[in-house]
């Protein structure tokens, strides 16, 4: 009992860190970029390829999640964005005597709008591909089980030359499961 009520409230103090840092990057940021695995461009380069990390709590289960994806962005028009990425995630569900763990890879792809040259917002959509489930082993996931759309929020860092440092807010939704989600991206990349 004591250690449900203890992942209870890391749970909620996580939510909590969340919102506020999602409220801070809206208020606080005169400059950003957008997430769900989506990297800033740096100004006078077409393409970036980069890598994040990220870490993420839903919100209607006491789960935690981290990740890390590889991705391509490539700028369509002046402010206008395609990010394509492909994701692996480790969700962990907190239950009152157990915890269920469930990896998985899904490829994603998003729509951003550079707002400046710190700052954009993105739209996204991503489908499970393959999962393992408390270790039983690693299978297809069927067409529509594991569907995931997202909007986000990113700032730049740090940027110098090709090289480039952001970190994303990203609400997510898997459409499936209904089970929202929240997830803290940190990238780089590198531009050519």
């Amino acid at each position: 009992m004591m250690v449900a009520r203890y992942h209870c409230w890391q749970a909620n103090k996580m939510r909590i860190f969340h919102l506020t840092l999602i409220i801070l990057l809206f208020l606080l940021s005169s400059n950003a970029q957008a997430g769900f695995h989506l990297k800033p461009v740096t100004p006078g380069f077409s393409n970036e390829l980069g890598f994040g990390v990220s870490y993420g709590v839903k919100l209607n289960k006491d789960a935690r999640f981290f990740g890390y994806a590889p991705d391509y962005v490539r700028v369509l028009s002046e402010n206008w964005l395609l990010n394509v990425s492909f994701a692996y995630d480790k969700d962990t569900e907190f239950k009152k005597d157990s915890k269920e763990v469930t990896e998985s890879w899904t490829p994603s792809i998003m729509i951003g709008y550079q707002l400046n040259t710190r700052l954009a917002v993105g739209v996204g959509l991503g489908h499970g591909l393959i999962e393992n489930k408390d270790g039983g082993g690693w299978t297809s996931v069927k067409l529509g089980k594991d569907l995931t759309v997202a909007a986000a929020l990113a700032t730049s860092l740090w940027s110098k030359g090709r090289h480039g440092l952001s970190l994303s807010v990203s609400y997510e939704y898997n459409i499936s499961e209904k089970a929202p989600s929240i997830s803290t991206d940190l990238g780089y990349s590198w531009a050519f």
